[in-house]
Protein backbone atom coordinates (compact mmCIF):
# COMPACT_ATOMS: atom_id res chain seq x y z
CA UNK A 1 0.00 0.00 0.00
CA UNK A 2 2.66 2.45 0.52
CA UNK A 3 4.43 1.85 -2.74
CA UNK A 4 0.97 2.16 -4.26
CA UNK A 5 0.41 5.60 -2.40
CA UNK A 6 4.14 6.81 -3.77
CA UNK A 7 3.13 5.77 -7.23
CA UNK A 8 0.13 8.10 -6.78
CA UNK A 9 2.00 10.67 -5.59
CA UNK A 10 4.95 10.82 -8.44
CA UNK A 11 1.71 10.64 -11.06
CA UNK A 12 0.42 13.68 -9.68
CA UNK A 13 3.35 16.00 -9.84
CA UNK A 14 4.15 14.63 -13.14
CA UNK A 15 1.08 15.93 -14.52
CA UNK A 16 1.51 19.18 -12.44
CA UNK A 17 3.11 22.21 -14.59
CA UNK A 18 5.02 22.73 -11.42
CA UNK A 19 8.33 21.18 -12.91
CA UNK A 20 10.80 21.75 -9.88
CA UNK A 21 13.11 19.44 -7.83
CA UNK A 22 10.98 18.07 -4.76
CA UNK A 23 12.05 15.57 -2.41
CA UNK A 24 9.19 13.47 -1.24
CA UNK A 25 10.66 12.23 1.39
CA UNK A 26 11.67 8.60 2.04
CA UNK A 27 14.32 9.09 -0.64
CA UNK A 28 12.08 10.15 -3.34
CA UNK A 29 12.94 12.98 -5.58
CA UNK A 30 11.07 14.27 -9.03
CA UNK A 31 13.03 16.56 -11.25
CA UNK A 32 12.14 18.30 -14.19
CA UNK A 33 12.73 20.99 -16.83
CA UNK A 34 11.17 23.03 -20.09
CA UNK A 35 13.77 24.59 -22.18
CA UNK A 36 11.61 26.77 -24.99
CA UNK A 37 13.29 28.72 -27.75
CA UNK A 38 12.23 30.59 -30.67
CA UNK A 39 14.79 31.56 -33.17
CA UNK A 40 15.21 34.21 -36.10
CA UNK A 41 18.48 32.55 -38.28
CA UNK A 42 19.69 34.58 -41.34
CA UNK A 43 23.41 33.00 -40.76
CA UNK A 44 23.54 32.39 -44.67
CA UNK A 45 25.49 35.59 -45.14
CA UNK A 46 22.96 36.78 -47.76
CA UNK A 47 20.12 39.87 -47.56
CA UNK A 48 18.70 38.84 -50.76
CA UNK A 49 17.02 35.73 -48.93
CA UNK A 50 14.32 35.88 -45.59
CA UNK A 51 15.49 35.08 -42.23
CA UNK A 52 14.14 31.14 -41.43
CA UNK A 53 12.38 30.92 -38.35
CA UNK A 54 11.92 28.25 -36.43
CA UNK A 55 10.44 27.30 -32.58
CA UNK A 56 12.42 24.18 -30.75
CA UNK A 57 11.06 22.42 -27.27
CA UNK A 58 13.15 20.25 -24.91
CA UNK A 59 10.91 18.97 -21.68
CA UNK A 60 12.32 16.19 -19.28
CA UNK A 61 11.02 14.81 -16.29
CA UNK A 62 12.81 12.41 -13.91
CA UNK A 63 12.22 10.51 -10.79
CA UNK A 64 14.91 9.61 -8.52
CA UNK A 65 14.71 7.02 -5.46
CA UNK A 66 17.44 6.72 -3.10
CA UNK A 67 17.47 3.15 -1.04
CA UNK A 68 19.76 3.32 2.81
CA UNK A 69 22.21 6.22 0.76
CA UNK A 70 23.42 3.44 -0.99
CA UNK A 71 21.93 2.49 -3.95
CA UNK A 72 20.07 5.33 -6.59
CA UNK A 73 17.85 4.50 -9.27
CA UNK A 74 16.87 7.35 -12.01
CA UNK A 75 15.06 7.43 -14.44
CA UNK A 76 14.62 10.66 -17.10
CA UNK A 77 12.32 11.02 -19.78
CA UNK A 78 12.32 13.25 -22.55
CA UNK A 79 10.66 15.21 -25.13
CA UNK A 80 12.28 17.03 -27.93
CA UNK A 81 10.64 18.33 -31.09
CA UNK A 82 10.57 21.62 -33.16
CA UNK A 83 7.50 22.86 -32.88
CA UNK A 84 4.84 22.26 -36.32
CA UNK A 85 6.94 19.19 -37.18
CA UNK A 86 4.15 16.32 -37.01
CA UNK A 87 2.06 16.48 -40.60
CA UNK A 88 -0.80 17.62 -38.63
CA UNK A 89 -2.23 18.34 -35.01
CA UNK A 90 -3.80 14.51 -34.99
CA UNK A 91 -0.27 12.82 -36.06
CA UNK A 92 2.19 11.86 -33.43
CA UNK A 93 5.95 12.51 -34.07
CA UNK A 94 7.25 9.74 -31.40
CA UNK A 95 10.04 11.94 -30.05
CA UNK A 96 9.63 10.54 -26.06
CA UNK A 97 12.82 8.93 -25.68
CA UNK A 98 14.78 7.82 -22.15
CA UNK A 99 17.37 10.62 -21.82
CA UNK A 100 18.99 9.48 -18.16
CA UNK A 101 18.37 5.86 -17.00
CA UNK A 102 20.79 4.28 -14.48
CA UNK A 103 21.45 2.66 -11.31
CA UNK A 104 24.14 4.00 -8.93
CA UNK A 105 26.00 1.71 -5.94
CA UNK A 106 27.69 3.58 -3.60
CA UNK A 107 30.45 1.88 -0.77
CA UNK A 108 29.65 -1.39 -2.88
CA UNK A 109 31.70 -4.39 -0.76
CA UNK A 110 32.52 -1.60 1.78
CA UNK A 111 34.90 0.20 -0.14
CA UNK A 112 34.97 3.82 -1.01
CA UNK A 113 33.53 3.95 -4.27
CA UNK A 114 30.72 4.06 -6.31
CA UNK A 115 29.43 2.33 -9.65
CA UNK A 116 27.28 4.08 -12.12
CA UNK A 117 25.99 1.78 -15.18
CA UNK A 118 23.12 2.99 -18.02
CA UNK A 119 22.45 5.80 -19.95
CA UNK A 120 23.80 8.75 -18.30
CA UNK A 121 25.15 12.21 -18.63
CA UNK A 122 28.92 12.64 -18.87
CA UNK A 123 30.31 16.45 -18.09
CA UNK A 124 33.89 16.96 -16.91
CA UNK A 125 35.59 19.83 -16.16
CA UNK A 126 34.51 23.00 -18.39
CA UNK A 127 33.12 20.47 -21.53
CA UNK A 128 35.83 21.48 -23.57
CA UNK A 129 36.35 18.09 -24.27
CA UNK A 130 33.39 16.26 -23.11
CA UNK A 131 30.24 17.72 -21.92
CA UNK A 132 26.55 17.20 -22.24
CA UNK A 133 25.39 20.00 -24.88
CA UNK A 134 22.86 21.66 -22.91
CA UNK A 135 22.21 24.66 -25.58
CA UNK A 136 21.11 21.89 -28.13
CA UNK A 137 17.32 20.49 -28.39
CA UNK A 138 18.01 17.24 -27.58
CA UNK A 139 21.35 17.06 -25.71
CA UNK A 140 23.80 14.50 -25.33
CA UNK A 141 23.82 11.19 -23.14
CA UNK A 142 25.90 8.12 -23.25
CA UNK A 143 25.34 3.97 -22.49
CA UNK A 144 28.13 2.91 -20.33
CA UNK A 145 29.47 2.42 -16.93
CA UNK A 146 31.65 4.44 -14.29
CA UNK A 147 33.70 3.53 -11.78
CA UNK A 148 34.41 6.69 -9.11
CA UNK A 149 37.36 5.73 -6.78
CA UNK A 150 37.41 7.80 -3.23
CA UNK A 151 34.82 10.36 -4.41
CA UNK A 152 35.47 12.50 -1.42
CA UNK A 153 39.10 12.34 -1.50
CA UNK A 154 41.12 10.82 -4.40
CA UNK A 155 38.26 11.61 -7.01
CA UNK A 156 39.21 9.62 -10.14
CA UNK A 157 36.72 8.14 -12.49
CA UNK A 158 37.07 5.19 -14.85
CA UNK A 159 34.44 4.94 -17.57
CA UNK A 160 33.58 2.76 -20.58
CA UNK A 161 31.23 4.27 -22.94
CA UNK A 162 29.36 2.68 -26.03
CA UNK A 163 29.08 5.49 -28.81
CA UNK A 164 27.59 3.04 -31.94
CA UNK A 165 26.65 -0.89 -30.81
CA UNK A 166 26.49 -2.94 -34.39
CA UNK A 167 25.20 -6.10 -32.90
CA UNK A 168 21.52 -6.28 -31.72
CA UNK A 169 20.18 -8.05 -28.71
CA UNK A 170 20.74 -11.71 -29.25
CA UNK A 171 18.18 -13.69 -27.28
CA UNK A 172 17.78 -17.20 -29.73
CA UNK A 173 21.36 -18.88 -30.15
CA UNK A 174 21.36 -20.61 -33.59
CA UNK A 175 24.52 -20.71 -36.14
CA UNK A 176 23.57 -18.16 -38.57
CA UNK A 177 23.63 -15.29 -35.67
CA UNK A 178 27.58 -16.97 -35.67
CA UNK A 179 29.06 -16.17 -38.86
CA UNK A 180 32.51 -18.31 -39.14
CA UNK A 181 35.08 -17.19 -39.98
CA UNK A 182 34.03 -14.11 -37.49
CA UNK A 183 34.76 -10.74 -38.51
CA UNK A 184 35.03 -7.95 -35.54
CA UNK A 185 32.17 -5.83 -34.62
CA UNK A 186 32.00 -2.48 -36.24
CA UNK A 187 31.23 -1.17 -32.18
CA UNK A 188 32.46 3.12 -31.71
CA UNK A 189 33.50 3.08 -27.67
CA UNK A 190 35.43 5.25 -25.48
CA UNK A 191 37.48 4.37 -22.74
CA UNK A 192 38.99 6.81 -20.41
CA UNK A 193 40.11 8.52 -17.04
CA UNK A 194 39.45 11.93 -15.25
CA UNK A 195 41.16 12.87 -12.43
CA UNK A 196 40.09 15.90 -10.75
CA UNK A 197 42.37 17.83 -7.94
CA UNK A 198 41.62 20.32 -5.31
CA UNK A 199 45.03 22.23 -4.29
CA UNK A 200 42.88 24.67 -2.19
CA UNK A 201 39.60 27.04 -2.17
CA UNK A 202 41.29 28.99 -5.36
CA UNK A 203 43.36 26.43 -7.22
CA UNK A 204 42.30 22.84 -8.76
CA UNK A 205 43.08 21.08 -11.75
CA UNK A 206 42.02 17.79 -13.98
CA UNK A 207 43.88 15.41 -15.12
CA UNK A 208 42.46 13.05 -17.81
CA UNK A 209 43.01 10.78 -21.17
CA UNK A 210 40.32 8.67 -22.97
CA UNK A 211 40.73 6.22 -26.14
CA UNK A 212 38.35 6.35 -28.69
CA UNK A 213 38.19 3.22 -31.16
CA UNK A 214 35.60 2.94 -34.34
CA UNK A 215 36.34 -0.74 -35.17
CA UNK A 216 34.80 -0.66 -38.79
CA UNK A 217 37.51 -1.77 -41.02
CA UNK A 218 39.13 0.61 -44.24
CA UNK A 219 41.82 -0.93 -44.86
CA UNK A 220 43.49 -4.58 -44.63
CA UNK A 221 45.12 -3.83 -41.75
CA UNK A 222 43.60 -0.59 -40.08
CA UNK A 223 40.17 0.26 -38.51
CA UNK A 224 38.02 3.98 -38.69
CA UNK A 225 39.63 5.51 -35.43
CA UNK A 226 42.03 4.22 -32.77
CA UNK A 227 42.84 7.41 -30.82
CA UNK A 228 44.29 8.63 -27.63
CA UNK A 229 43.46 12.12 -25.68
CA UNK A 230 45.54 13.36 -23.06
CA UNK A 231 45.16 16.59 -21.25
CA UNK A 232 44.75 18.70 -18.11
CA UNK A 233 42.95 22.00 -17.28
CA UNK A 234 43.74 24.17 -14.89
CA UNK A 235 41.55 26.77 -12.71
CA UNK A 236 43.21 29.69 -10.53
CA UNK A 237 41.49 32.23 -8.70
CA UNK A 238 44.09 35.22 -7.67
CA UNK A 239 42.13 38.05 -6.16
CA UNK A 240 39.30 39.36 -9.06
CA UNK A 241 41.44 38.27 -11.59
CA UNK A 242 40.93 34.35 -12.77
CA UNK A 243 42.14 32.25 -15.15
CA UNK A 244 41.43 28.88 -16.84
CA UNK A 245 44.27 26.70 -19.14
CA UNK A 246 43.50 23.81 -21.10
CA UNK A 247 45.19 21.70 -22.92
CA UNK A 248 45.30 18.50 -24.93
CA UNK A 249 47.30 16.09 -27.08
CA UNK A 250 45.63 13.54 -29.42
CA UNK A 251 47.99 10.65 -30.93
CA UNK A 252 47.16 7.33 -32.68
CA UNK A 253 45.88 6.00 -35.68
CA UNK A 254 42.87 7.51 -38.17
CA UNK A 255 42.04 5.54 -41.30
CA UNK A 256 45.33 4.24 -41.70
CA UNK A 257 47.05 7.42 -41.11
CA UNK A 258 49.17 8.73 -37.69
CA UNK A 259 47.47 11.18 -35.79
CA UNK A 260 49.45 13.96 -33.77
CA UNK A 261 46.87 16.79 -33.13
CA UNK A 262 47.23 19.22 -29.91
CA UNK A 263 44.65 21.95 -28.18
CA UNK A 264 45.73 24.58 -25.95
CA UNK A 265 43.27 27.20 -24.38
CA UNK A 266 44.15 30.21 -22.17
CA UNK A 267 41.64 33.00 -20.76
CA UNK A 268 41.78 35.48 -17.96
CA UNK A 269 39.27 37.37 -16.28
CA UNK A 270 38.74 40.24 -14.23
CA UNK A 271 36.36 41.61 -11.83
CA UNK A 272 35.56 45.48 -11.36
CA UNK A 273 32.69 46.13 -9.43
CA UNK A 274 29.82 44.66 -10.85
CA UNK A 275 31.60 43.57 -14.39
CA UNK A 276 33.68 41.31 -15.40
CA UNK A 277 35.98 41.28 -18.75
CA UNK A 278 38.25 38.62 -20.44
CA UNK A 279 40.65 37.65 -23.05
CA UNK A 280 41.18 34.55 -23.98
CA UNK A 281 42.87 32.51 -26.89
CA UNK A 282 41.94 28.78 -28.22
CA UNK A 283 44.32 27.10 -30.72
CA UNK A 284 43.27 23.98 -32.36
CA UNK A 285 45.80 22.32 -34.60
CA UNK A 286 44.90 21.76 -38.27
CA UNK A 287 45.94 19.80 -41.63
CA UNK A 288 48.00 21.31 -44.13
CA UNK A 289 46.09 20.77 -47.35
CA UNK A 290 49.16 18.95 -48.78
CA UNK A 291 49.80 16.65 -45.92
CA UNK A 292 47.65 13.71 -47.46
CA UNK A 293 49.85 11.48 -45.22
CA UNK A 294 49.37 11.93 -41.41
CA UNK A 295 46.01 13.55 -39.87
CA UNK A 296 47.26 16.80 -37.72
CA UNK A 297 43.91 18.19 -36.57
CA UNK A 298 42.45 18.49 -33.20
CA UNK A 299 39.18 16.70 -33.14
CA UNK A 300 36.77 18.03 -30.18
CA UNK A 301 33.85 15.55 -30.72
CA UNK A 302 32.45 15.39 -27.54
CA UNK A 303 32.82 18.89 -25.90
CA UNK A 304 30.02 21.22 -25.65
CA UNK A 305 31.72 23.69 -28.50
CA UNK A 306 28.41 25.94 -28.66
CA UNK A 307 29.97 27.31 -25.03
CA UNK A 308 33.23 27.93 -27.07
CA UNK A 309 33.83 28.89 -30.14
CA UNK A 310 31.01 31.49 -30.61
CA UNK A 311 27.26 31.50 -30.44
CA UNK A 312 26.01 31.38 -34.02
CA UNK A 313 27.46 27.70 -34.15
CA UNK A 314 29.47 28.11 -37.51
CA UNK A 315 32.20 25.93 -35.39
CA UNK A 316 30.79 23.18 -33.49
CA UNK A 317 31.36 20.46 -35.83
CA UNK A 318 35.44 20.33 -36.22
CA UNK A 319 36.96 19.57 -38.12
CA UNK A 320 34.05 19.51 -40.91
CA UNK A 321 33.80 23.48 -40.17
CA UNK A 322 37.07 24.47 -40.32
CA UNK A 323 37.61 22.49 -43.36
CA UNK A 324 40.09 20.48 -41.53
CA UNK A 325 42.67 23.77 -41.11
CA UNK A 326 42.60 23.58 -37.25
CA UNK A 327 40.99 26.78 -35.46
CA UNK A 328 42.37 30.11 -33.71
CA UNK A 329 39.86 32.39 -31.61
CA UNK A 330 41.03 35.02 -30.20
CA UNK A 331 38.16 36.39 -27.89
CA UNK A 332 36.83 39.27 -25.32
CA UNK A 333 34.18 38.61 -23.35
CA UNK A 334 32.40 41.62 -21.06
CA UNK A 335 29.81 41.02 -18.40
CA UNK A 336 27.87 42.96 -16.11
CA UNK A 337 25.51 41.79 -13.63
CA UNK A 338 23.76 44.85 -11.29
CA UNK A 339 23.71 44.46 -7.56
CA UNK A 340 20.32 43.50 -6.68
CA UNK A 341 18.68 43.28 -9.72
CA UNK A 342 17.48 40.19 -11.89
CA UNK A 343 19.01 41.04 -14.77
CA UNK A 344 22.54 40.48 -16.38
CA UNK A 345 24.06 40.95 -19.68
CA UNK A 346 27.01 40.04 -21.62
CA UNK A 347 28.93 40.45 -25.14
CA UNK A 348 31.57 38.35 -26.45
CA UNK A 349 33.69 39.03 -29.66
CA UNK A 350 35.53 36.50 -31.27
CA UNK A 351 38.34 36.66 -34.16
CA UNK A 352 38.34 33.33 -36.03
CA UNK A 353 40.87 32.29 -37.99
CA UNK A 354 42.85 28.89 -39.55
CA UNK A 355 45.49 26.99 -37.85
CA UNK A 356 46.95 26.14 -41.57
CA UNK A 357 46.53 28.33 -44.63
CA UNK A 358 44.27 27.42 -47.77
CA UNK A 359 44.11 28.77 -50.95
CA UNK A 360 40.70 30.49 -52.14
CA UNK A 361 39.68 30.87 -55.24
CA UNK A 362 36.87 33.39 -55.87
CA UNK A 363 35.88 34.83 -59.43
CA UNK A 364 38.58 33.30 -61.15
CA UNK A 365 41.50 35.08 -58.52
CA UNK A 366 43.66 32.35 -56.44
CA UNK A 367 45.07 34.02 -52.88
CA UNK A 368 46.52 32.35 -49.94
CA UNK A 369 43.95 32.97 -47.25
CA UNK A 370 43.63 32.18 -42.83
CA UNK A 371 40.35 34.28 -41.84
CA UNK A 372 36.95 32.85 -41.18
CA UNK A 373 35.58 35.95 -39.81
CA UNK A 374 34.77 37.84 -36.90
CA UNK A 375 31.39 37.39 -34.26
CA UNK A 376 29.51 39.49 -32.20
CA UNK A 377 27.45 37.63 -29.12
CA UNK A 378 25.00 39.42 -27.27
CA UNK A 379 23.55 38.45 -24.72
CA UNK A 380 20.90 39.35 -21.36
CA UNK A 381 19.10 37.56 -19.37
CA UNK A 382 16.57 37.77 -16.67
CA UNK A 383 16.23 36.01 -13.40
CA UNK A 384 12.27 35.68 -13.22
CA UNK A 385 12.68 33.28 -9.76
CA UNK A 386 15.22 30.80 -9.33
CA UNK A 387 16.07 28.48 -11.78
CA UNK A 388 13.62 29.89 -14.39
CA UNK A 389 15.11 32.27 -16.72
CA UNK A 390 14.63 34.22 -19.81
CA UNK A 391 17.50 35.09 -22.24
CA UNK A 392 17.27 36.90 -25.56
CA UNK A 393 20.26 36.28 -27.83
CA UNK A 394 21.48 38.16 -30.78
CA UNK A 395 24.44 37.41 -32.86
CA UNK A 396 26.42 38.73 -36.27
CA UNK A 397 29.14 37.28 -38.15
CA UNK A 398 31.11 39.21 -40.49
CA UNK A 399 33.21 37.10 -42.94
CA UNK A 400 36.45 37.03 -43.70
CA UNK A 401 38.34 35.41 -46.83
CA UNK A 402 37.51 31.69 -45.67
CA UNK A 403 33.90 31.96 -45.02
CA UNK A 404 33.52 34.39 -48.40
CA UNK A 405 35.05 30.95 -50.23
CA UNK A 406 32.56 28.34 -48.22
CA UNK A 407 29.58 31.03 -49.37
CA UNK A 408 30.72 32.10 -52.35
CA UNK A 409 28.73 34.22 -53.65
CA UNK A 410 26.79 34.82 -50.35
CA UNK A 411 28.92 37.79 -49.13
CA UNK A 412 26.84 39.46 -46.33
CA UNK A 413 26.71 40.16 -42.99
CA UNK A 414 25.20 37.42 -40.84
CA UNK A 415 22.81 37.45 -38.51
CA UNK A 416 20.37 35.17 -35.26
CA UNK A 417 18.68 36.10 -32.78
CA UNK A 418 16.60 33.98 -30.21
CA UNK A 419 14.39 34.63 -27.20
CA UNK A 420 14.74 31.49 -24.54
CA UNK A 421 13.01 30.15 -21.44
CA UNK A 422 14.23 27.95 -19.50
CA UNK A 423 12.54 26.37 -16.08
CA UNK A 424 15.10 24.26 -14.07
CA UNK A 425 13.50 24.70 -10.00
Amino acid sequence: MKTLIKIFLVSILLVSTNFSQQDLGDGWQILGQVMLRSELDGRDFSNSTHPLTFASSRIRLGVAKTFDEKVQLFIQAQDSRVFGSESNTLSNSKNLDLHQGFVKLTKLFGWNFSFQAGRFEVSYGTQRFIGAVGWHFVGRSFDGARLTIAPNKWDLDIFALTVKESVSYIGNATSSTYPFPQEPTPASSIYGIWKKTNIDDANKFDLFGYWEVDREKVGVDSCKLNKATFGGTYWGIFGNFSTIVEAAYQLGDQAGKDVSAYLISAQGHYKIGIAKVGLGADILSGTKPTNRDKVNTFYPTYGTNHKFYGFMDYFINIPVNTLNLGLHDFYFKAKIVPENSEWEFAADFHHFMSNQTAVSNVNGVSKDVDTFGQEVDLTIGYNFIKGTKLIWGGSFFFQGDIMKSIFDPREDTAYWTYVMVVANL
